[in-house]
């Protein structure tokens, strides 16, 4: 058992709900006496309740480089010397970037373990090796796509002797409907994204909506605090018959549990659905739909005609007659399907 393990989450929200659950996964098998997790303060949250575990915040300087400047690298240094100062015995990325393994070092463990892709493995499109892949615990191979199951690659290989009836994938694959009294479904809706290229029409949330309330569905809308006027906007012709949620990170992510099927893009709002449970569809623009598909999800993409396609969120395809063609190619019948489907879905237990 190791003494004191450090998890480095240095990428996006969506990385952070995911990996979140994959530490919970490693406390539950006795991978450490100790842990810590060196991330992003605005996802200090996923992390909160894991026994043992400890969270020292920064930014980093990576995946959101603008945003980089003095003071925050006054903070990295800062958390980095926190974090030596507790002398972890490994560090752990999930990742496989010599960034992430610089990162390592900066802790101060006497070790670094993190996950390699196979040589054609896609995943190598998101992340940098200039040097070489290092020596990593395991390698994924190209047969293994979607990143739920390559963490549960490296999970087995670092707790190869976990009880035979422990869980077998980093999430509960459990999922439920959580109707209310009056035996309505709710629909969660998630419209809005940092990147262009991952959002759909906004005009077809509007009439995904209207036809949700057609069917007897209750609707909610999520977004940002700083959203709420876009997204009364947005659904105009019915924002006296949805809810709106427009909280905090930590908010939503509390109401989301709430809900019997979450409609979003390619985020933080479908992936924390799948972790506690709820349904999920998918609207998968430019990334690869087999690697970030989470479980019980109905991924729908396509490309649309678009020869650059998946692009993995680093478009080509701007000022083209093709741009963002690949999430306009998904129709509100489409959608609507996926829905129905996942509604009359019995609940597991």
């Amino acid at each position: 058992m190791e003494r004191l393990a450090c998890l480095i989450v240095a990428r996006y929200l969506g990385d952070g709900v995911i990996q979140s659950n994959f530490l919970r996964r490693l406390v539950e098998r006795g991978y450490a006496q100790r842990y810590i997790v060196w991330t992003r303060p605005q996802m200090a949250f996923f992390f909160e309740g894991i026994a043992g575990c400890v969270v020292v915040c920064s930014q980093f300087p990576i995946a959101t480089i603008k945003q980089f400047r003095m003071r925050a690298t006054l903070d990295f240094l800062r958390a980095a010397r926190e974090i030596r100062r507790q002398h972890p015995s490994v560090s752990i990325d999930l990742i496989g970037d010599v960034r992430e393994r610089a990162f390592g070092k900066l802790a101060g463990s006497r070790r670094h373990l993190h996950i390699g892709w196979a040589f054609d493995h896609p995943f190598n499109r998101l992340i940098r090796n200039p040097f070489g892949r290092g020596k990593p615990a395991v390698t994924v191979p190209t047969a293994t796509l979607n990143i739920y199951d390559a963490y549960y690659m490296m999970l087995e290989h670092l707790t190869p002797s976990a009880p035979r009836n422990s869980l077998r994938s980093i999430v509960s694959p459990k999922n439920r409907l959580r109707q209310n009294g009056k035996n309505r479904p709710r629909i969660g809706l998630h419209p809005l994204a940092s990147q262009r290229s991952k959002l759909w029409p906004f005009e077809r949330w509007a009439i995904l909506a209207s036809e949700f309330l057609r069917m007897g569905v209750d609707v909610t809308v999520f977004g940002a605090p700083g959203e709420r006027a876009q997204l009364e906007s947005i659904f105009a012709r019915v924002v006296n018959q949805i809810s709106i949620v427009t909280e905090t990170l930590r908010g939503m992510a509390r109401a989301v549990e709430a809900i019997d099927v979450a409609v979003g893009l390619d985020s933080f709002f479908v992936h924390h659905a799948a972790s506690v449970g709820t349904r999920s569809i998918v609207l998968m623009g430019g990334n690869h739909p087999a690697i970030w598909a989470p479980p019980n999800a109905d991924v729908l993409s396509g490309s649309g005609g678009c020869i650059y396609y998946p692009c993995y969120n680093k478009p080509k395809c701007l000022g083209s007659k093709t741009e963002f063609a690949c999430i306009k190619s998904i129709s509100v019948e489409t959608v609507l399907a996926a829905v129905r489907s996942a509604l009359a879905q019995p609940s597991s237990s």
